[in-house]
């Protein structure tokens, strides 16, 4: 999360894969979205779901099957604790211990003050012999009071009026989360809540303002008016927006919900995106219908090795939708040569079903250069982030490389002068490590992309230190340029 709370939802897929008991795999999907309490104390909400059909149940005292799974949260600060919860989370009864068909979700509430934070979750089948699963995540909360700010957004799965208070209320409504990045066959609608702190204060009593939501699609980047909806305000303590899209004609793609809020002069106080994808049948089929897709007499039966294959699957990694990311991961896992065919030729199909060929080999070009300038000895250049930007947008129309500035760490810059109906968009990378080739994207002001306004501290964090979380510029270095290079990229 950066300036403004901007992006902090991050999704998680914890899988349990060591047994040495009844073999199950237990799944969970781990996000985490920052408010403020009445609009004052910041706090961090925490959303686990759990697959029901992924754990094992025993009888307990009332004679009904249920599941229990140990977790452990943890938020540390400058690697000293400032949370630790360890409880076990119950499923809902069952009289079936294997037929199981629902997910059940655990929602907790953690203060905290603005600062930077590890913020980690483990989870253990108490009923299975396994080992403990583990995600942590790096995560900045910064709400100044002299700047409007938004909350992030919390993607919702459904809603009711509250008719007594729970851990899942807020705002007058019971919430349950949607968790997942992915909105598949049967999600036809996405709701989004929000928050917005600050406004009476700064803009004083009786002040309108405006709220605007709208969907972007990411590649290739346009925004889709057809999605659009805006709603005005009056500044208060808090202001309180729940929206939902009919996205039931939305086709498959990656996706960012964004969410501006703009004064009466329209100026730009606040926004925040949140990320998504959208994966409708008939278009990139699961696992257990692969198989029904003929590649005789195409293009993919010239591919016989299994290895060289997979290494095909993989580099389509930056132009693939999350569902499309979990199918490559597994068709490959399988290491089963005729599926992974059938996946490629599905694929390309979807990407231009007159030529698939003639797509996969244009873009099979791309990722020979870019494996070529951006691999590094542990890493293909598709798996870098300048090679994931390249084959995403495209090659940049400016590149400055600044490897020498003092005090900083090597950094690129990029530009491209149109990305969809966006002017001028930039992307930041830089080295920390300054052995490798592996440069981090740490900033871009494009639709959906990482956002921190701190990324020149980043950079000059040589010999910088700075302890005030929103400040975004540093002290003048000699020989920096890097505010210039970012304005006018050369």
């Amino acid at each position: 999360m950066k300036k403004y709370c901007l992006l902090f939802c991050l999704v998680l897929l914890l899988v349990n894969t060591s047994f040495a008991g009844p073999v199950r795999k237990p799944q969970a999907l781990f996000s985490h979205a920052t408010f403020l309490m009445a609009g004052k104390t910041p706090y961090l909400e925490t959303y686990l779901m759990v697959r029901g059909n992924s754990i094992l149940y025993k009888k307990n005292a009332t004679g009904k099957y249920q599941g229990t799974i140990e977790v452990l949260l943890t938020v540390l600060e400058d690697e000293k604790p400032r949370y630790i919860d360890k409880y076990n989370l119950l499923s809902p009864e069952s009289n079936d211990s294997i037929n199981v068909s629902f997910n059940f979700i655990d929602q907790q509430r953690i203060p905290l003050s603005n600062g930077k934070y590890t913020l980690s979750v483990s989870i253990r089948d108490l009923n299975a012999i396994s080992d403990t699963v583990k995600a942590s995540e790096s995560i900045v909360i910064s709400m100044p009071k002299d700047s409007v700010c938004l909350s992030d957004l919390q993607m919702v799965d459904s809603y009711k009026k509250i008719e007594k208070p729970t851990s899942i209320s807020k705002g007058g409504y019971d919430l349950i989360p949607h968790i997942s990045e992915l909105y598949g066959q049967n999600d036809n609608s996405l709701t989004f809540y929000t928050e917005v702190y600050h406004t009476l204060s700064n803009l004083g009593e009786g002040q309108k303002f405006l709220l605007t939501a709208y969907i972007v699609e990411n590649n290739p980047l346009k925004t889709l008016e057809k999605y659009r909806v805006f709603k005005r305000f009056q500044s208060a303590e808090v202001n309180i927006w729940m929206n939902e899209f009919n996205i039931s004609d939305l086709p498959n793609g990656n996706y960012s919900l964004i969410v501006e809020a703009r004064n009466e002069e329209n100026k730009l106080m606040a926004y925040k995106t949140q990320n998504f994808s959208r994966s409708v049948q008939n278009k990139l089929p699961d696992l257990d219908h692969l198989s029904s897709i003929s590649y005789a007499g195409s293009f993919v039966e010239l591919y016989k090795n299994a290895d060289s294959l997979a290494e095909h699957i993989k580099c389509l990694y930056p132009i693939s939708i999350e569902n499309e990311r979990n199918i490559a991961n597994n068709v490959v896992k399988l290491k089963d040569l005729k599926m992974m065919q059938q996946f490629f030729l599905s694929f390309w199909r979807n990407q231009d079903a007159a030529q698939p060929q003639a797509a996969w080999e244009k873009y099979k070009l791309e990722v020979i250069k870019v494996n070529s300038t951006f691999s590094t000895s542990i890493k293909r250049g598709y798996l870098s982030d300048r090679g994931r930007i390249y084959l995403q947008y495209g090659p940049p129309d400016n590149r400055t490389v600044a490897t020498r500035e003092p005090s900083a760490y090597p950094y690129e810059i990029w530009q491209y002068y149109k990305l969809g109906k966006q002017s001028n968009r930039r992307f930041v990378f830089y080295q920390p490590d300054l052995v490798t080739n592996d440069y981090q994207l740490i900033h871009s002001d494009a639709l959906g992309e990482i956002i921190n306004d701190n990324w020149q501290f980043l950079i000059m964090k040589r010999d910088t230190q700075t302890n005030d979380i929103d400040a975004t510029e540093t002290d003048s270095k000699f020989g920096s340029q890097m505010q210039q290079n970012f304005q006018a990229p050369r």
